[in-house]
């Protein structure tokens, strides 16, 4: 398969400026249709489990697609039509109907490029992750000119800067070569699929994933709008999201240079530990921009490490026939249920228990998923 790097680079910018307009400000965007913690936290639930679903679903019909490309194709299209519903409705089960359709279409794109990607450059991590950060640049623009955008404009304004950013997804989509690929055997893909995951390794990744994420919940949920409760503007919200995705970026163009210092189960203890020390701080220095800022370069680590050496025990724990369902189910397990649990437990605890301890239960569930890292990646390394 020969498809230009530079191709990958421009879906990831586009994918994660996307990205950038939901993760930081559609919290916002709901407290503004005067939506409850509850509801926000019911909302965002919902959208996480449409990625447990969707990934799934369409990675066990990717073999009625002549390639991955015509899935993604057919993917971005769709995410495209659901969301222009946006426009026309403002009640929660009319928003909970566009968040589920454009968010089952929009999670099947990301597990395909991921598999195209790697494949294309030879299952290399140091280079997938000159190429992903792409995606990291694209979240970091995106959430600082937002920010700004925001406070100059209206938060209204938000759906349509979505669909822009979906608009030109769907056109490089379609502006990908097509790759065609022979189908499989079903039953055979299933049996050997199935039986991997009885593995103690891939239970023990899949679990320390979830964990994770679940402790993402109350970051990609509630942050801004804790933010926002303690006086900040919208431009210093993008500054904090785009500090850490800049950690991000420099971590991922030089990943490939440091990852011999430890095995893959080193790197993913120490950033899960990260993780937790960062989300229970950030509870209880809300009212310290200069802590905040401190404390977001930690993403380099919550991130950047993980997806990277999270892609490379993909490719390790299966063969290449069956990683993009491997990549469906990691994806989907532990940014879904994982982000779906964590979304919808924040969305409960915020307002009897306070910002600050939920920020501090996200890193008990951290610091769970170092635990479980160190216990069961010990058989997985270089």
């Amino acid at each position: 398969m020969s498809v230009s790097p530079s191709r990958f680079a421009l879906f990831y910018a586009l994918y994660f400026a996307l990205l950038g307009c939901i993760a930081p400000f559609w919290g916002l965007y709901l407290q503004h249709l005067s939506f409850s913690a509850t509801d926000i936290g019911a909302l965002m639930a919902l959208f996480g489990v449409v990625r447990i679903v969707a990934p799934n679903m369409w990675a066990a019909q990717s073999r009625r697609f002549p390639g991955p490309v015509h899935m993604v194709r057919l993917a971005g299209l769709l995410t495209l039509v659901c969301f222009s519903l946006i426009f026309i409705t403002r009640d929660f089960y009319g928003v909970a109907f566009v968040m589920l359709a454009y968010g089952f279409f929009w999670a099947a794109m990301l597990p395909q490029y991921e598999v195209l990607c790697m494949q294309s450059l030879g299952n290399q991590v140091d280079r997938y992750s000159r190429v992903r950060l792409w995606g990291s640049v694209g979240f970091v623009v995106s959430v600082l000119v937002l920010g700004w955008l925001l406070d100059s404009l209206s938060i209204l304004a938000l759906p349509v800067i979505m669909w822009g950013l979906m608009f030109l997804i769907t056109g490089n989509a379609w502006l990908m070569p097509a790759v065609d690929h022979p189908p499989k055997p079903q039953s055979q893909d299933d049996h050997h699929f199935w039986r991997r995951l009885r593995s103690p390794a891939i239970a023990g990744f899949i679990l320390l994933n979830v964990l994770l994420q679940l402790s993402f919940g109350p970051y990609y949920t509630f942050f801004s709008i804790f933010l926002s409760d303690a006086g900040y503007s919208a431009t210093m919200t993008g500054m904090f999201w785009g500090v850490g995705v800049i950690a991000e970026v420099i971590l991922f163009w030089q990943f490939g240079r440091i990852m011999h210092l430890l095995s893959w189960r080193g790197w993913v203890t120490i950033s899960l530990l990260a993780t937790a020390a960062r989300w229970a701080l950030t509870g209880y220095m809300i009212d310290s921009a200069a802590m905040l800022f401190l404390l977001q370069t930690l993403h380099a680590f919550s991130f950047a490490v993980m997806h990277a050496v999270s892609m490379r025990y993909v490719q390790a724990l299966f063969p290449a026939h069956l990683q993009g369902r491997a990549q469906a189910l990691y994806s989907s397990v532990s940014f879904g249920v994982g982000g779906a649990v964590g979304a919808w437990v924040s969305g409960l605890l915020w307002e009897p228990l306070g910002g600050t301890l939920v920020f501090v239960l996200a890193g008990l569930a951290s610091l769970a998923g170092a635990v479980v890292a160190w216990l069961t990646l010990s058989s997985v390394e270089r």
